[in-house]
C-alpha cells in the first residue's frame, strides 16, 4: 500500500456513525476531492500497538475484492501514532440503516433478485 498519507490531507465532512472499534466520518480527499468514509481505528484500550481487531480486519479488507463490499483504499495517520484512520469507499447508504428504515420487509422476489447478485 506504500506510505501512509496524513489524515490532515482529508477534511471531515460530518460524522456518519460509531461502533465498538472505531468512528466512521464522511470525508473528502483534499488532493483528488473524492468523498470518501475516514474510520478512526479506537486505541484508548491498547498498550502494546494496533488492536488485534483492527490487524483482522485490515487484512481481511486488503485481500477482499467484491461488488458488495467496500473497499479499503488506503491508512492514514494522525500527528501521534496512536492516531490511525482507514479510507474506505463511502457507500451512501448502510446495510443496518436500510433495514432500520424500511417501512416494509423485502419481498421474495427482491430477495431472490439480492442473491443473483452475489
Amino acid at each position: 500500500m506504500g506510505g501512509c498519507r496524513s489524515v490532515s490531507q482529508f477534511e471531515k465532512l460530518n460524522r456518519i456513525g460509531e461502533g465498538t472499534y472505531g468512528v466512521v466520518y464522511r470525508a473528502r480527499d483534499t488532493l483528488s476531492n473524492e468523498i470518501v468514509a475516514l474510520k478512526k481505528i479506537r486505541m484508548e484500550r491498547e498498550k502494546d500497538g494496533i488492536p488485534v481487531t483492527a490487524l483482522r480486519e485490515i487484512n481481511i479488507l486488503l485481500n477482499l475484492r467484491h461488488e458488495n463490499i467496500v473497499r479499503l483504499k488506503e491508512i492514514s495517520v494522525g500527528r501521534k501514532l496512536d492516531n490511525i484512520f482507514l479510507v474506505m469507499e463511502y457507500c451512501e447508504q448502510d446495510i443496518a440503516s436500510l433495514l432500520d428504515n424500511m417501512p416494509l420487509p423485502f419481498s421474495e422476489s427482491q430477495v431472490c433478485s439480492a442473491r443473483s447478485l452475489t
